[in-house]
């Protein structure tokens, strides 16, 4: 698995615990909605970091909460 596919199930992993769409989260964390799909469906291959800290602000964890996941060792 790459970090893209790890970043993509990791983000609709937080989704699903929060019983919402990856596009509410994103929204909420203030993402575009075309910055979700490009992510979502890979063409964004290396989203920033400051665009997975947007989404961490929108499920409200922080950076190391999102990486402390089995997907990312």
């Amino acid at each position: 698995m790459n970090i893209h596919q790890a970043l993509t199930i990791r983000m609709i992993q937080l989704a699903e615990e929060r019983d919402k769409t990856v596009t509410e989260i994103a929204r909420k964390g203030g993402i575009r909605q075309s910055t979700v799909s490009e992510i979502m469906n890979g063409r964004s291959k290396h989203p920033k970091v400051s665009t997975v800290q947007a989404y961490c602000n929108g499920c409200g964890i922080t950076l190391s909460e999102f990486f402390d996941n089995p997907l990312f060792r």
